[in-house]
């Protein structure tokens, strides 16, 4: 508490401070700041005209030229409503509208204006419009994270929880609208495996996140991904260098620092990023478990506490360069890694049906985790002489390495906790390395004039993995480790996918076009176990039909209908069947032969969107076929497994709603909402004793812009999750964040509060035809979090009319 005190302190001081400085630098504080540049090339278009004047008073206008990298600036404007003109010999004259200069925002960095080559005489008239927290519009979300005052110090996993439709379940994987979802990272494809994606987005900081888009009605390109596509946009830079250094504190035991440098000239940016990230975790649980046999019932509880730490170094870099107006190239170099510590104490309570021990234990677990993953893309695009006729080649190759070291030690117990003398020690050695190779070629070609359109590719993802786990015990009284065969093995995996896509969009009328099309998927798998003869190889043809269509009209009222059918395949994580002992009484391990399931999904949307609010809402059925889901089993010995099996089928139901509201000029509310109803056949709901039962997603965001310095985010989300065998529940996460720019904004404070009044919880209860399960987990995420950012960037030089007229006549 003195921390949090001291925080607020502190935040008070330096507002006051920046007040200060805000005030002294002027009564007329307005500042206009940009780059003009060729829209072909990027060049910087240089002497460009630039004249800023008020609206209701246009005799009151400045101008000046713009400096040899296109750059200008203006100064000391008064409040009110401007108009920005460009004028360039052999340029279209460009004309911005509609920039308010006002008390709480007073500076605006108009970043790129790219001017086109003259064609008519008409001028380019834009409605400036300000980026507000959440938009939604195109049958797209955006979040723009960099406008956030909790993306300070935050994850990419952090800033995704707080993005409208977008959860995160309690095993780190993201979901849009409760189903998986295709990532992309600046448009380009993200081919990783599940642990590989959790652990890159932990590790890529939110200060490097420009926005993140949300498609649930992606293009043809993605059109056969069940959940939609996620786009995580990173920030480019402006003209010239740029570079921002950021450090963070939290109180539950996280420190961070990280920096990002950025040029930009003509055809080149270059983007290049680097930092680490150091968390602490602790928590507690219990679960409590009934056995039901045909002439008995007893009882076995499991109580513990956990504590792991994490340290996250990470690395980016991105190079584009536009050789002509024709063709553009791209390079992305990531790495990220590892390293992670982690112990377990459970106690395991054995009761009879009078509630008796009859049998008690005390196991400790010792992890040691570390893991390192290069990722490559390069991608090339060519842009037609024809309107809309683009080729893309994306290719990606994505490495890797994982090591995670187990140590357990067991002590066995008497009723009255006093030891029995015997005691067992055991080793697991996981050692994984994978590797990913990718390639994508799009092709899109308007057919007939703003009717027709033709959208092509195909692709190959050529995933290998190699996973061998070594388990030994100590043997009394030699004091020897030897291997355990049974819970060793050396697994090779591999897959092909091999896909070929094509659809066509023809446009009825200017606001009404229907896009249907195919993708067919050819699947290799390949799945070999050392001393095991048994073929576990898996080809299959999946077709994969797909049709939208999209009618607006012109009071910003839109419809979208859209069928697909999708295949969600399992991985290695499913199909492995190495035996996770980190439970000896709930042993868990893949399926081999798992296979995977289909789905025809049917999606009604509508919206509404104007300077005001914007409202949208969708009703979907969702019909699946022998689908896979995780199943926990008694046994025998009272010991429960849980895997991965092919169910029957399901059919899913559901609705949502996402909206946003602009009560004033200082405050926005965005919400989301949705829920999704599960049915199962008969055969399981009367065999496997599965249940039928409802997922429920929401997101609740808030800003408030007390200043043009100081502006506030509010973030809040609930998730309710579903299984077959009972529910996950999940309550609320509550950030509140505020960010205050200082020393004309080179510096930016921000301070978080994430889950101030109560810690995350978990609990979940499973139902099975012979057992009941209550198992509840807390973990320590309540966190005070100080970042504090420093912006480097290019000074722009003024460069006025009548000054460049002075230099050419002393010339």
């Amino acid at each position: 508490m003195k921390f949090v005190f001291a925080v607020i302190f502190s935040l008070q001081f330096f507002v006051a401070v920046a007040q200060k400085d805000t005030t002294k630098i002027n009564a007329n504080p307005g500042i206009i700041i940009g780059n003009v540049l060729d829209f072909d090339n990027g060049k910087a278009v240089t002497p460009a005209t630039v004249t800023i004047s008020k609206i209701a008073d246009t005799a009151a206008a400045k101008t000046m030229i713009t400096a040899k990298d296109g750059s200008f600036l203006f100064e000391q404007l008064t409040y009110g409503y401007y108009r920005l003109q460009i004028s360039m010999m052999g340029y279209s004259n460009l004309r911005l509208d509609s920039i308010y200069i006002r008390a709480e925002r007073f500076d605006f960095d108009l970043n790129d204006i790219k001017l086109h080559k003259k064609t008519t005489d008409l001028d380019e008239v834009i409605i400036y419009t300000e980026k507000p927290l959440i938009e939604s519009k195109d049958g797209k979300i955006i979040f723009n994270a960099g406008e956030s005052a909790l993306s300070s110090g935050a994850s990419t996993t952090e800033l995704l929880k707080q993005t409208p439709l977008v959860n995160v379940d309690n095993d780190g994987k993201v979901q849009l609208r409760g189903k998986d979802v295709k990532i992309l990272i600046d448009d380009k494809p993200v081919e990783l495996n599940a642990k590989q994606l959790q652990d890159l987005l932990e590790s890529m900081p939110g200060s490097m996140i420009d926005k993140i888009e949300v498609m649930t009605t992606p293009p043809p390109q993605y059109a056969s991904e069940r959940g939609g596509v996620i786009n995580i946009v990173t920030k480019k830079g402006r003209v010239g260098m740029s570079g921002r250094l950021n450090v963070s504190y939290g109180t539950r035991g996280e420190n961070g620092i990280n920096g990002n440098f950025a040029y930009r000239k003509n055809r080149i940016a270059i983007n290049a990023s680097a930092g680490i990230g150091y968390n602490e975790f602790e928590g507690n649980s219990y679960s409590n478990r009934q056995n039901i046999y045909a002439d008995s019932t007893n009882f076995f509880n499991t109580t513990g506490i956990n504590s792991n730490n994490s340290l996250r170094p990470n690395a980016r870099l991105s190079i584009d360069y536009e050789r002509n107006k024709r063709s553009a190239y791209n390079f992305t170099a990531f790495y990220n890694s590892s390293d992670a510590e982690s112990s377990n104490q459970n106690q395991y309570t054995n009761l009879n049906s009078n509630n008796l021990i009859y049998r008690l234990s005390n196991r400790l677990t010792a992890t040691a985790a570390s893991s390192a993953s290069p990722n490559f893309n390069a991608t090339y695009t060519y842009k037609g002489k024809k309107p809309g006729t683009v080729l893309r080649v994306i290719t990606g190759l994505n490495l890797g390495y994982n090591n995670n070291e187990r140590d357990y030690y067991q002590q066995y117990l008497n009723p009255d906790y006093t030891f029995t003398g015997i005691d067992s020690s055991q080793q697991q050695d996981t050692k994984i390395k994978s590797s990913t190779i990718s390639i994508r070629i799009n092709y899109d070609r308007a057919l007939k004039e703003n009717k027709l359109y033709l959208s092509a590719g195909n692709g190959l993802i050529r995933s290998n993995s190699h996973n061998i786990l070594n388990t030994v015990f100590l043997k009394k009284p030699d004091n020897i480790f030897v291997t355990n065969d049974l819970l060793s093995n050396d697994i090779s995996f591999h897959q092909n996918i091999f896909f070929y896509r094509a659809a066509l969009r023809y446009t009825i009328k200017p606001d009404f076009n229907i896009t249907a099309g195919a993708q067919l998927e050819q699947t290799t798998t390949k799945f070999d176990i050392v001393n095991n003869t048994s073929n576990y190889a898996n080809n299959y043809w999946s077709a994969l039909p797909f049709v939208t269509a999209i009618k607006k009209w012109e009071n910003d009222v839109n419809i979208t209908l859209s069928y697909k059918r999708t295949i969600q395949r399992p991985g290695i994580a499913h199909l492995n069947p190495s035996v996770d002992y980190g439970d000896p009484y709930n042993t868990r391990f893949g399926n081999p032969y798992l296979q995977p399931y289909f789905a025809d999904n049917f999606d009604f949307i509508v919206g509404k969107w104007n300077k005001k609010y914007y409202l949208n809402g969708s009703l979907g059925y969702n019909a699946l076929q022998n689908i896979y889901s995780s199943i926990r089993t008694l046994q025998a010995d009272g010991k429960t497994t849980t895997t991965w099996q092919n169910l029957s089928g399901r059919k899913e139901y559901e609705a949502n709603a996402w909206g946003g509201y602009t009560v004033s000029k200082k405050t926005k509310l965005n919400l989301s909402l949705g829920y999704s109803y599960n049915v199962y056949s008969v055969h399981d709901r009367t065999v496997n004793k599965f249940r039928n039962g409802g997922s429920m997603f929401s997101t609740f965001n808030g800003s408030y812009q007390f200043t043009d310095l100081l502006n506030s985010n509010a973030s809040i989300t609930y998730n309710r999750f579903a299984n077959p065998q009972g529910t996950v529940r999940s309550t609320l996460s509550m950030s509140v964040g505020v960010q205050q720019k200082m020393f004309k904004k080179k510096m930016v404070l921000a301070i978080s509060m994430i889950d101030p009044f109560r810690q995350q919880q978990n609990k979940n209860f499973t139902y099975a035809s012979n057992f009941n399960l209550e198992s509840f987990s807390t973990t320590k995420t309540k966190n005070f979090r100080v970042a504090l950012s420093y912006i480097f960037s290019r000074k722009v030089k003024k460069n006025t009319a009548k000054a460049d007229l002075l230099k050419k006549l002393k010339k």
